[in-house]
């Protein structure tokens, strides 16, 4: 078997607008070092964005309520994290500095945004497109031969420092090897064992190009054992509700990261229309229905405190009466310390309708999460609870 070899590209500063592609041919011609059949290109996907011009002066920022409210929970600058709400997809919660995101279906810290490598006050964005752009830089810089190009990033694992390699894009490679059926040293097939083909190999060239001033935006690795392929190809990914992380830990609140102000504000209006004589506690509910209607109550109080309806039910009432049943998001307000969540009976009816509903919990101080019903109520009663067994 051939070895495996990792070759450093050095080049000199790619600045805003370099075409990366240039310095890159460049940086080989300098150490006389030309691409073989079967190279793999790995590329810092820093140094790519810098060239696509997606670096931002923060100066040119002007942050957001919601920004500059998730800014001070998790000592970020206003103006970042406001590209960070603008960058992500959904906000899953964070610690002081770091605030973890969901975007194109993979989670990442501050929604890839990177403070290192680019100049004093800047910062830069991910890529627009590392698929895309690993083909173009494939089909520019191959010479004919068939080679594999990945845009590369570094991340952290769960409960382990250090950082390792991830692919954000691949072109010319299989990027997962299913490994299923092939068998162990025992020969037990392998059930659901896949090659982080990618991964592995941006954490090779991870260790050569490295994290600081080492002027190293690429690699060539070369005598890799991988499957070529030709185009670019998508990254496989696991859907967040079959994750078994996300699955094992994700319950209960998150932060909101913005699309349903109009929502908070119908029920922030229907709050006003509330009656509630005996507590004085108003709250205003409005669910978005898929039709795109929106339908809004406030809790009703009863001097037989049983014979009440919560705010949510009431929208609820109101929507399926109208002959709406499919439902996209609930927003509640309350006037609560934290931001009100729904009462186990509203969760229950929710959960009826499906347990991707999203819920917008808000208060009057303006501080709002949000959650699916099915964070909300997990292992909810529904109907197959009422499917028959077979009595053996």
């Amino acid at each position: 078997m051939r070895p495996l070899e990792v070759l450093g590209i050095k080049t000199e500063l790619i600045k805003i607008g370099d075409d990366i592609v240039e310095a890159l041919k460049k940086g080989m011609e300098n150490l006389g070092l030309e691409l073989e059949e079967g190279d793999i290109l790995v590329i810092s996907e820093s140094a790519l964005a810098t060239s696509e011009r997606r670096v931002v002066n923060l100066e040119d920022i002007t942050p957001s309520k919601l920004a500059c409210t998730l800014g001070a929970k998790y000592s970020k600058d206003p103006r970042e994290m406001e590209l960070i709400l603008k960058e992500s997809d959904e906000i899953m919660g964070g610690i002081p500095g770091v605030v973890l995101t969901l975007k194109d279906g993979f989670l990442y810290p501050n929604a890839g945004i990177d403070h290192s490598n680019a100049p004093p006050g800047y910062i830069i964005l991910f890529p627009a497109n590392p698929k895309k752009a690993a083909e173009d830089i494939r089909r520019r810089i191959s010479g004919g031969k068939r080679i594999g190009v990945i845009v590369g990033d570094s991340r952290t694992h769960p409960l382990r420092f250090g950082c390792v390699g991830v692919a954000l894009g691949c072109a010319g490679i299989e990027p997962v090897e299913d490994a299923r059926g092939q068998v162990d040293l025992y020969c037990k097939p392998l059930q659901i064992t896949r090659k982080a083909v990618a991964d592995n190999l941006v954490s090779a060239a991870q260790i050569v190009m490295g994290e600081s001033n080492e002027s190293t935006p690429a690699v060539v690795i070369r005598g890799a054992p991988v499957v070529l392929i030709d185009g670019a190809c998508e990254i496989p990914r696991i859907p967040p509700e079959e994750c078994m992380y996300m699955g094992a830990l994700r319950h209960g609140p998150h932060p909101y990261n913005g699309g349903y102000d109009a929502l908070i504000d119908e029920a922030m209006r229907a709050r006003d229309t509330s009656y509630a004589p005996y507590s004085g506690f108003k709250v205003g509910a409005a669910v978005l229905a898929k039709s795109g209607r929106v339908y809004s109550a406030g809790n009703m109080e009863n001097i037989s405190a049983n014979d009440g309806i919560c705010a949510e039910r009431a929208a609820l009432t109101n929507a399926i009466a109208s002959g709406d049943s499919k439902f996209e998001a609930l927003a509640v307000v309350g006037d609560t310390p934290r931001p009100i969540s729904p009462c186990g009976v509203c969760r229950q009816m929710l959960s009826e309708f499906g347990g991707n509903i999203k819920v917008i919990m808000a208060n009057l101080k303006g501080e709002v999460a949000m959650a699916s019903i099915s964070d909300l109520l997990p292992e909810a009663f529904n109907g197959s609870c009422l499917e028959k067994t077979t009595d053996k």
